[in-house]
């Protein structure tokens, strides 16, 4: 059986083969193939980053969402302050 996953209004083939650095709900979950519910789960307990709103459309940055991944794969939930350092 397989599960249907809304990603919001329909997308032709081109929209969807488009560089995306931004991304609703729906598709950030899916991109980590993942519930809405689950990935919001995530989001609350700061696994995963915080959404953007800006005039009512809340995004998640794709960039933001890799890098929370990155931590939760290698098991390591805190941020490395050494991230931002530039020497």
């Amino acid at each position: 059986m397989s599960a249907t996953v809304h990603i919001g209004p329909s997308l032709s083939p081109r929209d969807l083969s488009l560089p995306r650095f931004a991304v609703r709900r729906g598709e950030a979950a899916a991109s980590l193939g993942v519930s809405e519910t689950k990935f919001e789960e995530w989001v609350k307990d700061g696994r995963m980053p915080k959404p953007i709103k800006i005039d009512g459309v809340v995004l998640w940055c794709v960039q933001d969402i890799r890098e929370a991944w990155e931590r939760m794969k290698d098991g390591d939930r805190a941020k490395n302050p050494f991230d931002e350092v530039v020497a």
